[in-house]
């Protein structure tokens, strides 16, 4: 009797054992960006060993149902976020794996146990900015500066449409690094205004602005912060099928066009990618006529292997950048403008490895070749009158561990000048070693950071200088240390931060021996043999509260520097060799000096933005104001931003169409600096937004972008051709995307 009833209850159990392992299981869960808490659309949910697998919708969320597997692995990826792999416990024939966030290169889940490699990533700073999906979209220009020129602390100097550059609290050339998939662009953007940057933002998948001690892992000179673009990522984890993402847009301020196409695909073991961009524009169009000779084409071109293997991988990739593009002419040089020609090459190489070794878990190998040419051609000729190149050749080697990054970086770039150019050829090199530790220390989130740098730069002296002595022009070596430091403390709905940075700017071979024209800035540019490290002091402190429906966030920056460089008017008359110089094309056939000076100078300011969340409309609003002074001369610095207030309505997130309605203020610039003119007040109304739909074959968006619905006259403080033209008028822009 009793053994008749124990082998029906372990019938009975075997067989509910085989029911559970046989039964249909629901998962669904819901993917959002850690940093914007934003929904995020198209991400890739794949269960392992099994053909089940699914997308996110609009809202982020995801579902996949009659799942029937005895271990659920469920792997998450979308290019820009690193891929991962972790199991889910059965326990129930619905399985909600909760909110999902996503961050870059890392995976955050509620409740979920992840089984994965996780890379170093350190608390963000409050100050820090993200830019990606819809948002980016809706907010895309064709360059990095007017597509982030709306977002917190951010301004821009143009130059004519192809040579805008971000300017972030102030602070301009390379005071700030920008990269690319946290490798620098190698181009001579930084040094000029007249230099387009060699990026063009068809493709990008997001765009990073960070600050505080994570920053001197890229460089010593990042007291503004680091500008990261992420563009053809390859993706780190197998692909299970071939990924097509096109890209299609037009513009009437200027008549441009843009077509990309991006082709990611599995072969064998490797992922390989192709990429092809091509954006051509007419001149720019403003309220007042059209800005003659500003037009330009670009064309780029990638294509890239990423060898997988078992807790390692390698990537290899090339691209190549042309560029044509115009500067407006001015009274003040070339009455018919300057056409520019550019043309960059770039070789990188990675390879990752999984390891354990004294508590680091990665190490990392980058390695980077980058030929850069730039032509500068005043209009009536076919010759160029100044020839710039570089080759620059990098190695950096990083290991990584929970909370910690240390490394070291070696560059070398051997620069040459040609046509009527005196700035000798010079080699450069540059070695450093840097590190990042992040610790909990009394309920605080602690981060210490450093970077020692050696430089050293060689010039080759062949030719007597128009205006420097030969004596002068010798080979020179520069030591610094950066340090940077970071207390972050977390409430339920407060959150604190405060940093204080030492950061130094080496100074290059533009700014001790340059000694030419740049034709399209309108100057004659004299370096200073004996300028020193540009050293900055900088404290930064921000608080932020965050609820269900309202956020506050509060930033506050004061940097000060002895050795503030800057390249400063001689004279603003008419005295031959003093004021200008005898050259180029303009009403009286010459250029204004300029020359590099260092000085004692102050940057501080603030920002303020403020959200709420409504049942049908959100409202955000945002305040920033940067104050430079030169303490030197007891006056302002030049070239400093106005105050700026935006206020923006928007509709509520996760609908197929999304609409929002931007004004912008721009407050009167009358804080000048020496020969700067006053800028008056402005105020624009700006429409953008996108409508998404799903199809069987993939996710289609059509962003619109309605820039100065009023066709409002303005004028940007930090544009060298206010003189000119006003900024663009009225422009529409459309953008189709679709991803299959």
């Amino acid at each position: 009797m009793f053994k008749s009833k124990k082998k029906k209850l372990l019938c009975a159990c075997c067989a509910a054992c085989i029911s559970l392992q046989a039964q249909s299981i629901t998962l669904k869960g819901n993917v959002k960006s850690f940093e914007t808490k934003t929904p995020l659309e198209s991400v890739n949910i794949a269960v392992l060993n099994s053909e089940f697998g699914t997308t996110t919708d609009i809202n982020g969320d995801f579902l996949i149902e009659k799942i029937i597997v005895k271990n659920l692995q469920l792997q998450i990826s979308m290019i820009g976020y690193k891929d991962t792999t972790f199991n889910i416990a059965i326990n129930n024939e619905i399985v909600d794996v909760g909110q999902i966030f996503l961050k870059s290169e890392v995976l955050q889940l509620d409740g979920v146990n992840v089984h994965g490699h996780n890379d170093l990533i350190q608390t963000t700073m409050l100050s820090d900015v993200f830019l990606s999906g819809k948002k980016m979209q809706e907010n895309m220009q064709s360059t990095i500066a007017q597509t982030l020129q709306n977002e917190l602390g951010v301004s821009i100097r143009t130059m004519g449409q192809a040579t805008t550059r971000p300017i972030l609290r102030g602070y301009s050339g390379d005071r700030f690094l920008i990269t690319k998939n946290g490798i620098k662009t190698g181009d001579l953007s930084h040094s000029s205004a007249d230099h387009a940057m060699s990026l063009d933002l068809g493709g990008v998948e997001e765009i990073q602005i960070f600050r505080g001690p994570r920053a001197l892992l890229f460089g010593s000179n990042t007291i503004g912060g680091v500008v990261n673009i992420e563009k053809n990522s390859i993706s780190t984890e197998p692909l299970d099928r071939l990924y097509t993402y096109f890209t299609s847009g037009v513009d009437s301020g200027n008549d441009g066009f843009l077509g990309t196409i991006a082709i990611e695909t599995p072969y064998k073991s490797n992922n390989v990618r192709f990429s092809l961009v091509k954006r051509k524009t007419g001149d720019q169009s403003t309220p007042k006529g059209v800005l003659q000779n500003t037009s330009m084409n670009n064309i780029e071109g990638f294509m890239g292997i990423s060898k997988l293997g078992d807790g390692k991988r390698g990537t290899f990739s090339f691209e190549r950048v042309l560029m044509d593009y115009g500067i407006p002419g001015s009274p003040q040089g070339h009455i018919s403008g300057v056409d520019l020609k550019l043309i960059k090459n770039t070789q990188e190489f990675n390879y990752h490895q999984d390891i354990d070794l004294m508590g680091f878990e990665t190490f990392n190998i980058d390695q980077n070749f980058i030929y850069y040419s730039h032509s500068e051609y005043e209009s009536t000729s076919s010759d160029p009158a100044v020839r710039l190149s570089q080759n620059i050749v990098s190695l950096k080697s990083t290991m990584t561990g929970q909370n910690r990054e240390f490394g070291g970086s070696f560059d070398y770039r051997a620069f040459s000048a040609g046509g009527f150019y005196w700035t000798p050829n010079t080699d450069e090199i540059k070695m450093s070693f840097f590190g990042l530790q992040e610790k909990e220390f009394l309920g605080l989130t602690a981060q210490l950071s450093f970077r020692a740098e050696h430089s050293t730069i060689a010039p080759t002296v062949t030719t007597k200088f128009s205006n420097l002595k030969t004596e002068d022009v010798i080979k020179k070596k520069f030591n610094f240390v950066s340090l940077a430091a970071s207390a972050i403390k977390k409430w339920e709905t407060w959150q604190w931060s405060n940093t204080v940075m030492r950061a130094g700017k080496t100074p290059d071979i533009e700014n001790l021996y340059s000694d030419g024209p740049h034709l399209g800035s309108y100057s004659y540019e004299i370096g200073n043999p004996l300028l020193p490290i540009e050293e900055t002091y900088g404290f930064e402190s921000s608080l932020q509260y965050e609820n269900d429906k309202f956020f506050l966030l509060l930033n506050g920056f004061l940097n000060q520097s002895p050795s503030y460089h800057q390249f400063t008017k001689l004279g603003d008359g008419y005295i031959p060799g003093a004021d200008w110089i005898e050259w180029g094309s303009g009403a009286s056939g010459w250029l204004y000096i300029y020359q590099i000076e260092a000085t004692k100078s102050q940057i501080s300011g603030g920002e303020i933005k403020s959200s709420y969340v409504g049942d049908k409309i959100n409202v955000s609003a945002d305040f920033s104001f940067v104050r430079g002074l030169d303490i030197s001369r007891d006056g302002f610095l030049s070239f400093m931003p106005a105050d700026k207030l935006q206020l923006t309505f928007s509709t509520k997130e996760g609908q197929d169409l999304s609409t929002s309605l931007r004004f912008v203020k721009g407050l009167e610039q009358n804080r000048l600096g020496r020969f700067e003119t006053m800028t008056p007040e402005y105020f624009l109304i700006d429409i953008f937004g996108s409508y998404t739909f799903e199809s069987k074959k993939g996710t289609r968006r059509l962003a619109f972008n309605i820039h100065n619905l009023l066709n409002e006259t303005y004028y940007n403080h930090l544009s060298k051709i206010k003189t000119i033209m006003p900024e663009s008028g009225r422009k529409v822009s459309l953008q189709y995307r679709y991803l299959f």
